[in-house]
């Protein structure tokens, strides 16, 4: 027999984001900014609670600060491409 059961939690008033925002490598957890004109930033964050498809975020991220939530792991694959490219000593997109 199997029951579903759903507790009402109360949390403290917090910033959380989707969960599709975030990107997480296992090592680091990513978000991408949106600087506006086509730039992005990617922002490394550090993460709370996550529930109901949401994901808190503890430091990196201001309230207001606006982030790209979706397609955020072509994003990072096109970045991480590029930065292979070009690699580490490319000086000529200074």
């Amino acid at each position: 027999m199997f029951v579903d059961v759903d507790f009402k939690v109360e949390r403290p008033a917090s910033l959380s984001v989707a969960r599709d925002a975030v990107i997480d490598s296992g090592v680091s957890k990513t978000v991408f900014l949106d600087r506006g004109h086509g730039y992005l930033e990617p922002r490394s964050v550090e993460t709370g609670w996550r529930s109901g498809g949401r994901v808190q975020i503890l430091s990196g991220l201001k309230a207001g600060e606006r982030i790209v939530v979706s397609g955020n792991f072509l994003i990072d694959s096109e970045s991480r491409m590029q930065s292979a490219e070009t690699g580490p000593d490319d000086r000529s997109h200074h």
